[in-house]
């Protein structure tokens, strides 16, 4: 189907320059609009690039213990210091997202290692790498969340232009797109899939496209898919949303809801012909012989993806669906009320647009009166019933977040454009718009003072939860990765290389002392020992871990919050994972599961217990009862190192205050 040009009668044929035929919804030449799509994909592309680097906040451990971690195990070895959590255990994770950017892992670090590079370089370019590629993804998505709307409103049509717009400055865009979780993928594939969509399935003998209702006559009689791009535009989509849904089951709702209209127009009593020879016909064998091959291929390559890293067969999405309906182990991690998603997720996904989201939705349902128009509200429907539907069904589980309905975004976007286009525009009578020189009317920006208003309402939202709002813990890997190369590669000769090396030799202006080379065999244990580098006094999986700390010599620790998996009844109920056991007695935690050498205090068998390390990190409650146990038992002294403020609040009382790092001497 031509998605873009409106036929007219042709020209020169042989010039494509002077060929009416090429000029466009907006007035311009093909060429010229193809030209501006390539620079607006470069533009998207450096934006996206400095978002990534702007991003200075923790959000969620899923970001890092769900991709990176076992991304870093891929590609360096279980013996990596990688963290698998009992997830990736108990194979309830497909391996393809992390193999992603274990790929990448492999790519750049080899040709660093052939050629010697310093490994504090290293180290930085392998943390900063996931959120580079991460970046490319979130170009694509608002590219291609730009070319949908393109597509259902008209090329270069302002609508169009406001869903750029809205993408560009929505909050949650950049806070998360260019984070590394599987929703921040599932979202890009979601829209690309949905772009590449055979949305011309949806005309029906009394609605329109955005071609003339005599080209609409002809796509009725020749189908859908009457050429072979067509067709490989069905696969792209139909490849790219079997990814999605195998990354993340759930986002099969989506597409349940995008085929449903399609199947219903094949039963009885439609008003779409029923011969075996007709387009429409042709077209649904078409369908459903892709959708199988695509199917196929999808599950394959996942199949034989998990079969290399779990090393037997297994079915990801199955063990998901058995475990949390089964055990219902996600309700471990909180409940929610039934209306999260509407009062809180919808809320936080969309901030300012919210209003005009509300607006656009009931809009959906207003009858349109011109075939053109007939159409886009054939679309609108359909993704309106996939927003609803989602929310819906996913309000039914327990546990909700707000990312989890993160793929909804950039339909909402496209969804919510035309309201926020009619509100802040106006359309000027002109008396020669209808030369055939205007192609289309002149508009004006209306409301300019409110308009701003919001812009720099949505910025200051964005700069607030990506450089300020829990900072600390995003910091804290870096600091700890810093400190350990002052202590273990630097003092042991080899130069100081990393690019932040100033971060921390402000807060250590002696260390320069100790930079004088030595003759000594460089090894960071050399200097340590067997002692742990640092150990982690903070609710499970506040920070990073290897895919920051990047070196497997720097031994850590952290409490851990396993579910009691196969645990049922009265156990189930008494069950207290590690980092409840700390928090509820401190100082009785430390003396039962901490080993300190020397036969001091907290000692006896070592077996299962945690070695205490050099350095320890928390959040600043728990330091009374570090004093406590450490001074009370005459061990020795215990420094503050590294102190930086998180957050002004938080729901979770264990993880108020400043982030901590003392030293024990």
């Amino acid at each position: 189907m031509n998605k873009s040009a409106k036929p007219s009668a042709p020209a020169d044929s042989a010039n494509p320059l002077s060929n009416t035929r090429n000029i466009q919804e907006n007035g311009r030449h093909r060429l010229v609009n193809e030209q501006m799509s390539d620079d607006i994909w470069k533009v998207l592309l450096v934006f996206r690039l400095i978002n990534a680097f702007c991003v200075r906040t923790f959000f969620q451990p899923d970001e890092y213990f769900q991709s990176l971690e076992p991304a870093w195990r891929m590609a360096f070895g279980p013996d990596s210091g990688a963290w698998l959590t009992w997830e990736w255990r108990y194979q309830l994770r497909s391996s393809l997202h992390p193999a992603l950017f274990a790929a990448f892992y492999i790519m750049i670090d080899k040709p660093m290692e052939l050629l010697g590079f310093f490994p504090q370089f290293r180290a930085e370019v392998m943390v900063v790498l996931p959120r580079v590629v991460q970046s490319v993804f979130a170009a694509i998505c608002d590219y291609y969340t730009w070319k949908f709307a393109e597509k259902l409103y008209g090329v270069g049509s302002r609508t169009a232009w406001f869903t750029f717009f809205m993408t560009i400055f929505s909050p949650w865009q950049w806070f998360c797109s260019t984070r590394t979780f599987s929703n921040s993928l599932e979202t890009t594939l979601t829209i690309v899939a949905s772009y590449h969509w055979p949305w011309g399935m949806a005309v029906d003998s009394e609605s329109g496209s955005n071609l003339k209702s005599s080209d609409v006559t002809s796509v009725q009689a020749k189908g859908v898919f009457q050429t072979t791009e067509s067709v490989k535009h069905l696969r792209y989509s139909l490849l790219l949303a079997g990814i999605a849904c195998i990354l993340r089951p759930t986002n099969g709702i989506i597409w349940f809801c995008v085929l449903m209209p399609t199947i219903m127009k094949l039963l009885p009593g439609s008003n779409s012909t029923t011969s075996t020879q007709s387009p429409i016909q042709k077209d649904y064998i078409i369908l459903i012989r892709e959708i199988v091959l695509c199917g196929s291929t999808v599950l394959t390559i996942s199949a034989i993806s998990d079969r290399l890293y779990f090393g037997e067969w297994t079915f990801p999405p199955y063990q998901f669906l058995h475990f949390n309906l089964s055990q219902n182990l996600a309700v471990l991690y909180g409940r929610n009320d039934w209306h999260y998603y509407l009062s809180q997720g919808l809320p936080l996904l969309l901030t300012t647009y919210l209003p005009f989201t509300l607006m656009s939705i009931f809009k959906t349902y207003k009858p349109s009166t011109t075939p053109n128009d007939k159409f886009t509200s054939n679309i609108r429907l359909v993704l309106t019933s996939i927003v609803c539907t989602n929310i819906a069904v996913l309000s039914l589980i327990s546990h909700k977040e707000v990312r989890f309905i993160y793929p909804l975004l950039p339909i909402l976007h496209v969804l919510t454009a035309p309201a926020i286009t009619s509100f802040f525009t106006t359309t000027n009578s002109n008396p020669e718009s209808s030369t055939k020189t205007s192609i289309t009317p002149s508009q004006t920006t209306t409301r300019t003072p409110l308009l701003i208003f919001l812009l720099l309402l949505n910025l200051l939202i964005s700069s607030f939860t990506t450089l300020s709002h829990q900072s600390a813990v995003h910091t804290l890997p870096t600091f700890l990765r810093h400190r350990f190369e002052s202590e273990a590669l630097d003092l042991r000769g080899v130069p100081l290389t990393s690019p932040d090396a100033n971060a921390y030799l402000k807060h250590y202006p002696g260390v320069n002392q100790y930079f004088a080379p030595t003759n000594q065999p460089i090894h960071p244990f050399d200097a340590l020992g067997e002692q742990p580098f640092v150990g982690f006094l903070m609710p499970c999986h506040s920070t990073a871990w290897r895919s920051r700390l990047a070196y497997k010599e720097m031994s850590a620790w952290a409490l851990g919050c396993e579910p009691p998996v196969g645990l049922e009844g009265e156990e189930r109920e008494r069950y207290r994972d590690e980092a409840d056991r700390f928090y509820d007695d401190g100082l009785g935690f430390l003396e039962r599961e901490v080993w300190v050498g020397g036969g001091g205090g907290g000692g006896g068998e070592v077996v299962g217990k945690k070695k205490w390390p050099r350095y320890v990190a928390g959040f600043e409650g728990v330091e009374e009862v570090l004093r406590e146990w450490w001074g009370g038992k005459g061990r020795g002294e215990m420094k503050e190192v590294w102190r930086e403020k998180n957050s002004y609040w938080h729901d979770d009382s264990r993880r108020r205050g400043d982030v901590v790092v003392w030293k024990f001497e």
